[in-house]
Parts: C-alpha cells; structure tokens; sequence
C-alpha cells in the first residue's frame, strides 16, 4: 500500500494541469485582445488624419508650393495640406517642383507630418503617381489635380479610393464631372468668383469645394466666398498657370 504523501506527490501534477491550460488560454484571449486594440487605434489614427475627417472638422487651408517642392521644413511647421507639381523624369521618376525631391520622400514626409497632399499632374502619369501614393499610405491624404478631361479620366481610373478635382466654370461642366466620377470620390475647383448656386449644386454633388485665398479676389472689400460651402482654401494663389486657365479638351 504506498503512503499518503507519495499520493499526494503523484496526484497534485494532474490537479495543475488545467490550471496551467486555463491560464494560457487566458494569456491567448489577452494578447489577442491587445492585438486586436492596436489595429484598431492604426486605422483610427489613419482615418482621422484623412481628407474627409479633416474637412469634418472644419475648412483646410492648402499652403501653395509656388511651382517648387516641398522641404523638409516645410512640414515641421505642420501646414493642414500643401499643394505642388509634378513630373516625370526619362528614367521613370517622379519628382516634385524644380528641386530635384521624388515624390516618394515628399509623400513619406508628409506622412509622418500628418499632412495632406494636392498633387497637380502636370507631367506625370497618374497611375505611377497612385503607385507611390499606395506605397506611402496615403490614399486617403491625397487629391489628385487633373487640368484636362484626359488627366480626369486616367485619374479617376489609376485608383477607386484616392480623390480626383477637377476646375469646373458652369453647371454643364459640374454636371459631366459628376456623371464621369461616378462612385468615385471627387472634388470641384471653383473659382472664388462663381455664382452661389453653383457653389451649392457642386456641394450637393462632389464630396468637397476648393476654392482660392478669397483675399487675393474681394473687391471692395466684399469676401466673395463669404456664407458659400468651401472646404478647401489654397493660399497664396500660384504664380504658374492656374487650373482655371480652360484647356482645349
């Protein structure tokens, strides 16, 4: 007959055994429960610093580049959103304005700044510049500028999420932009000056209004964009060619 102790010795190893089991589940369900946190605060944070958000919170002011890239200082100052140009070098990059940055260290620049981009594709093909915009997490921080109906179109197809604008001068321009966009998200560049009503059907149409630095344009010392549904202000106005310069297509 063995002895007490020795019993109690075999026995207690089986009595932890399911302790220990329950213990790991529960350390699973806790790791899994911070995991699951974690991914929730990343798309949040991606979320509130998107076009959309940022106009839900009130109107953006868009810091006009003047045709040059953006340094890094720049974006240390923390401007809401910045406008630039780009092109296409014959080796197949894109770079921002005259000095030399590619798009893809301004694109991971204003990232990390929290900034959002109005890109105007000068010379540059959409889908490599969506390519990098993917890349840098910013399909949502972006606004593609087209300045022709054959930029708009490329735009609109190089990627469904990114938003695409387009300068519009009357209600049947307003009109085709909306049915060429579709489902796709989309802005409408009005200038200052245009009547109320088309500021308010393109309200009621396109996902957001930018409009230029209404100081540039009152006259008498009216604000035309007073009382008038703008989301985007650009300022200063740019010295380069201007989308509401009407192009040949």
């Amino acid at each position: 007959m063995s002895h007490p102790e020795q019993e109690a010795d075999i026995t207690t190893p089986l009595r932890t055994l399911p302790r220990r089991g329950r213990c790991l589940k529960k350390m699973a369900l806790v790791i899994s429960l911070c995991m699951a946190a974690g991914t929730a605060v990343i798309v949040q944070h991606s979320k509130a610093y998107g076009i959309m958000a940022r106009i839900h919170h009130g109107q953006v002011i868009c810091n006009a580049s003047a045709g040059t890239g953006p340094m890094e200082a720049d974006f240390d100052q923390r401007p809401a959103m910045m406008r630039l140009s780009v092109s296409s070098t014959p080796d197949g990059q894109v770079t921002v304005g005259t000095d030399g940055r590619t798009l893809a260290d301004v694109l991971n620049a204003a990232y990390r700044a929290n900034t959002l981009l109005m890109i105007d594709l000068c010379g540059a093909s959409p889908a490599n510049v969506v390519q990098l915009v993917r890349k840098a997490h910013m399909r949502d921080r972006v606004i593609l500028m087209a300045s022709d109906r054959q930029g708009l179109e490329a735009a609109l197809h190089a990627d469904s999420k990114v938003m695409v604008a387009f300068a519009v001068h009357s209600a049947r321009e307003a009109h085709i932009i909306h049915r060429l966009a579709g489902p796709h998200p989309y802005a409408v560049y009005l200038p200052p000056t245009a009547e109320p009503s088309l500021f308010m059907q393109a309200h009621h149409d396109a996902e957001a209004i930018i409009s230029e630095n209404p100081l540039a344009s009152r006259k008498d010392g009216k604000d035309p964009l007073a009382e008038k549904p703008v989301d985007i202000v650009i300022t200063p106005l740019t010295t380069a060619a201007t989308p509401f310069q009407r192009s040949n297509s």
